[in-house]
């Protein structure tokens, strides 16, 4: 049961100031580097009626079509002002939201990612959303995937309102795919979706190619080994419990699988053995590969390169579906007093932003609202289009305050994986390696 009401976050763990200093201490150099990156112009429209600061970490082509749903969005409601404030994302903009936060200078709206969100909910420096105010403005819990909303809703109440699912998905080139017989009568991927079929899928499509079949960039990425990983994980139906205090509750077996599992595919046939991000980006691009892991984000690279390019899910390789990814959500940052019209406007311009979303997809993005993904006029879109599931079947990295997207805790993963992807050390070691960096964080309070 989901609290509507506008109360506050209850006993918090940490206080706002002490998740302050942790959050400042945990970026080091990076908290003094956080700078503008353009501040796109203000959305605001001359004489509006109420003016809201909203901060986001959009830059490059994301940034340009964000601003455009912003602007739209301030067309269509004039009464309502956005500037809009853009800054480098990474620590540098978490570190200066929580600032900003403790600091009684809040931005009215801010964008975060949703797997940030759990660590930032015991210190008090995000205000809950409330239900009631948000279906008036057209915002319901079933305009949204299950696995998207009840990742956002934290002690019975929703924290963050998803703007979209960033997956990582199976890219690949449809010339090369025909050649290596690989399209079904739809002329989509096929025969991927088990351990020995995506091998072989594989293995055909280096005969194509004539250097290897995909590509997949981790070596020094921990975020890269993260989501192959964890996605892979989720497909054994194993669970993962990260509770403070206590040993982390995963399945060893499981782990061992998937780590021993993506170290045969690093052969150099089916997969390049040795490749970082910028090469496997660069290998898809000119067909020295056929298929290619990565976020939905570098569909425009691809496309700009002028691949044949679709995409799919996470191929369904150990039995359960599951596509590892994260959510751009909306948060309230913690304001001691909350001016009621400010407030208003910001829930406004959410639900405004959310019916903008069709053009949020264009960035490959896949939009969070259903009613979206649902119309026919996405349907159009490919190869959005086709893999717009992979929302349904969203697993994120494990909840715990030292998760998510761009956190440390992601260096340490590829800390006790790389040996054995790279280097084809044992996979058990590996995987005893990370439940080790698991178990000590669980030790290790928050930040204070």
């Amino acid at each position: 049961m989901i609290s509507g009401g506008r109360g506050g976050p209850g006993d918090a763990v940490l206080s706002r100031r002490s998740l302050f200093r942790g959050a400042a201490a945990g970026a080091g150099a990076l908290a003094g580097a956080w700078a503008l990156s353009g501040c796109g112009g203000s959305a605001t429209a001359a004489g509006a009626d109420t003016r809201i600061q909203l901060w986001h970490l959009f830059t490059g082509g994301d940034g340009g079509i964000f601003q455009q749903m912003m602007t739209e969005v301030q067309e269509e409601n004039p009464a309502v002002g956005i500037d809009p404030v853009v800054l480098t994302w990474g620590a540098p903009y978490y570190t200066k939201l929580v600032m900003a936060s403790v600091g009684g200078r809040s931005p009215d709206l801010a964008v975060m990612h949703l797997t940030r969100v759990a660590g930032w909910v015991p210190g008090g420096v995000l205000d809950p959303w409330d239900l009631d105010v948000l279906a008036e403005h057209g915002v319901t819990e079933e305009m949204f995937p299950p696995a998207l909303w009840e990742r956002a809703v934290i002690d019975g109440q929703l924290w963050s309102v998803p703007l979209d699912f960033h997956a990582f998905l199976l890219f690949y080139d449809r010339g090369l795919a025909d050649q290596a017989g690989l399209l079904g009568p739809d002329g989509r991927l096929t025969g991927v979706d088990s351990p020995d079929g995506f091998l072989e899928a594989g293995r055909a499509m280096a005969e194509v190619t004539g250097y290897a079949g995909v590509g997949y960039g981790y070596t020094g990425d921990g975020a890269q080994m993260s989501r192959m990983l964890w996605g892979l994980y989720a497909q054994t139906g194993a669970e993962v419990e990260l509770t403070p205090g206590q040993p982390a509750q995963v399945d060893r077996d499981a782990l061992v699988q998937v780590t021993t599992y993506v170290q045969q595919m690093l052969d150099d046939q089916v997969a390049i053995a040795n490749s970082d991000y910028p090469s496997a980006i660069a290998n898809f691009s000119t067909g020295r590969v056929g298929m290619c892991f990565n976020g939905n984000w570098e569909l425009q690279s691809f496309l700009t390169a002028g691949v044949d390019v679709d995409a799919m899910p996470m191929p369904n390789i150990f039995g359960t579906p599951a596509t590892y990814g994260d959510s751009h959500v909306f948060v309230l940052p913690h304001q001691v007093n909350v001016d009621p019209a400010r407030r208003d406007a910001a829930y406004a311009t959410v639900a405004a932003m959310l019916q903008k979303s069709l053009l949020w997809s264009d960035g490959g993005h896949i939009p969070a609202n259903r009613e979206v993904t649902e119309s026919a006029a996405y349907q159009e879109k490919l190869p959005q289009a086709h893999y717009a599931e992979a929302s349904e079947q969203a697993v994120f990295d494990p909840q715990a305050w030292f998760t998510g997207s761009g956190s440390d805790f992601q260096a340490r993963v590829g800390e006790a994986l790389q040996g054995a992807w790279l280097d084809k050390q044992s996979p058990e070691v590996a995987v005893d390696r990370l439940i080790a960096a698991l178990d000590n964080a669980l030790q290790t309070k928050p930040p204070a």
